[in-house]
């Protein structure tokens, strides 16, 4: 029998073997795991991760699972905010180079400006101001242009430069005669008229933007081309798509369509204002309307800017062997409504008048307000639109400064696309038109934008230059609608005036409601004498009555309409 310190060596001996038998089977297992290798099936079965999966429970194995889970949550997590953060990077430095891009265009536009500006300070120093626009240009101020074909065109160029919500004191040249007030700059139109025909009481008849375009277009009132919807031209259903077939009035009596048939190369920059769903009969079509800003590719655009941009581009693309149109439709002045800062001006403009006070206008009270129609309450669209923008003194200057600063960004544009005609050696063969659509109300009578018969909403500039023309300069006569400038672009210069109007009738048909004011003696339409027991009052409203009823059959008829 075996002493017990041979048993107890022996002991030891069978513990170290099973010892080192186990720490080989790791080793074994673990090389395999590092290595990625498979093991040998008597290795699973037998070795020590056969002792591992024997150990593995329902409650390890979904918890190792939640584990892995959480962890590769938390990096999805990690890698999306990642990439959010790589993309808002490269937006922010794309914006920056957008911005760099503006600020370098900007930066030579300014310096053209700047370099115009000085020109025309040299020519009013040298008392060349007045013709700015006449053919005996020094020979150091006029180009030479060896493409030039004018004297070889069939007809005269026609430019027309068609702002929008400019009532007919929105020009620093009206001022100089009727000094409401001397802030506003517009040199380049002021110029224009200096050297033109300026119309003082040019109306439009209808203060509502896509009426008087339609009305331009086809040189009918309202009751002939029926266009009463911005949806529907000449109240045709509203489309989903394109018409198969233009509409015989358009084709008829569009001017971009006649001057089209007679030889004109044809172009349009601008807004139209109006839903013409059909392929339009001309060369260049360009529209932007509703907005002040846009990302257009890699540009940020102030769409006064774009206007521009897109009449130069006409201007240096067309052919010279062919008379042109061009109707420069401006968006400015008109109100981003859906925005409550309502009038954007460019970045560049924002120190044009900053220091300046805009007058309040003589009308624009409360006790004008009162004197408005009794259907004239809170609720109607020109007090609400007055609130947003003119209902406190603070608010009113903002508003007008904005307004001012986006009516010398047009002058601006219109002075660099006289600049391109003068370089093109163009400008004694071209009629250089400027008017607008509308005009506006600036808190007058309480109220803003226009719609309604006083004379801030339907009075509007009218200039004329046509160097075929007898040197006068300005007429003061009433020049009723836009009529007769459609019939100035067609058959000019034989351009009508009538007498001068003394009295104003308005009649509202909603509410068979009727006003007469003496404008001579109530230029800004406050007193209402239609209940004067004034005998001359009351022999001038029976007057003023029977004709328009008499006008409200001539218009809808073929015959001549004189006022």
């Amino acid at each position: 029998m075996a002493s017990p310190t041979i048993r107890s060596s022996l002991a030891v001996i069978l513990w170290i073997c099973t010892f080192i038998v186990l720490i080989t089977l790791v080793c074994i297992n673990l090389n395999a795991v590092v290595k990625g290798g498979s093991l040998p099936e008597n290795v699973i079965n037998n070795g020590f991760l056969s002792l591992l999966e024997q150990s593995k429970t329902p409650a390890s194995v979904s918890a190792a699972k939640n584990k892995v889970n959480g962890a590769t949550t938390r990096l999805n997590g990690d890698r999306n905010n990642l990439k959010q953060q790589i993309e808002s990077e490269i937006e922010t430095l794309t914006i920056k180079k957008d911005q760099l891009d503006t600020e370098l265009r900007i930066g030579e536009m300014e310096e053209k400006i700047r370099s115009m500006n000085e020109k025309f300070q040299q020519w009013e120093s040298e008392g060349k101001f007045n013709n700015l626009l006449e053919t005996d240009l020094d020979s150091e101020a006029k180009p030479t242009n060896e493409n030039n074909d004018s004297n070889e065109l069939t007809g005269m160029n026609i430019l027309l430069l068609y702002a929008d919500d400019w009532t007919h004191h929105t020009l620093s040249s009206y001022h100089k005669t009727k000094p409401l007030n001397t802030i506003l700059k517009t040199p380049v139109l002021d110029a224009l008229a200096a050297d033109g025909i300026s119309f003082t009481h040019n109306c439009v008849t209808t203060s509502v933007c896509w009426i008087s375009r339609a009305t331009l277009y086809t040189g009918q009132y309202m009751s002939r081309h029926g266009t009463t919807k911005p949806c529907c031209w000449s109240g045709l259903p509203k489309t989903k798509g394109m018409m198969d077939t233009v509409p015989d009035n358009w084709k008829e009596l569009s001017m971009y369509e006649i001057l089209k048939e007679n030889g004109y190369h044809v172009g349009h920059a601008g807004k139209w204002g109006i839903h013409l769903p059909w392929e339009k009969n001309i060369d260049f079509n360009v529209e932007d309307d509703g907005w002040h800003y846009r990302k257009i590719g890699k540009k940020v655009w102030h769409i006064t800017e774009k206007n521009e941009a897109d009449a130069l581009r006409f201007l240096v693309t067309r052919p010279k062997d062919k008379p042109f149109f061009l109707n420069v439709a401006f968006f400015a002045t008109h109100a981003k409504d859906s925005d409550i800062r309502q009038y954007m001006p460019q970045e560049t403009s924002m120190d044009l008048y900053k220091d300046d006070t805009i007058p309040i206008p003589p009308t624009g009270t409360q006790e004008a307000w009162e004197k408005m129609p009794p259907f004239f309450d809170d609720r109607n669209e020109g007090r609400t639109r007055w609130k947003a923008r003119f209902a406190n003194y603070t608010l009113h200057q903002t508003m007008m400064k904005n307004y001012y600063r986006m009516v010398t960004e047009v002058d601006t544009a219109c002075g660099v696309i006289l600049e391109e005609l003068r370089r093109q050696d163009a400008l004694n063969n071209t009629m250089i038109i400027f008017t607008t659509d509308n005009g506006n109300f600036h808190s007058e009578h309480g109220l803003a934008d226009k719609w309604y018969p006083h004379q801030e909403s339907i009075r509007v500039p009218l200039i004329i230059h046509d160097p075929r023309m007898a040197d006068i300069h300005r007429i003061d006569h009433f020049q009723c609608s836009i009529n007769p400038l459609t019939v100035s672009l067609l058959f000019a210069p034989d351009v009508p005036a009538s007498e001068a109007l003394d009295y104003k009738y308005m009649y509202w048909p909603d509410f068979k409601y009727e006003q007469l004011f003496d404008l001579q003696n109530d230029p800004g339409e406050l007193d209402d004498i239609r209940m004067s027991k004034d005998p001359k009052h009351m022999e001038k409203l029976m007057e003023m009555k029977q004709r328009f009823q008499q006008l409200k059959q001539l218009v809808k008829s073929d015959d001549i309409v004189t006022l």
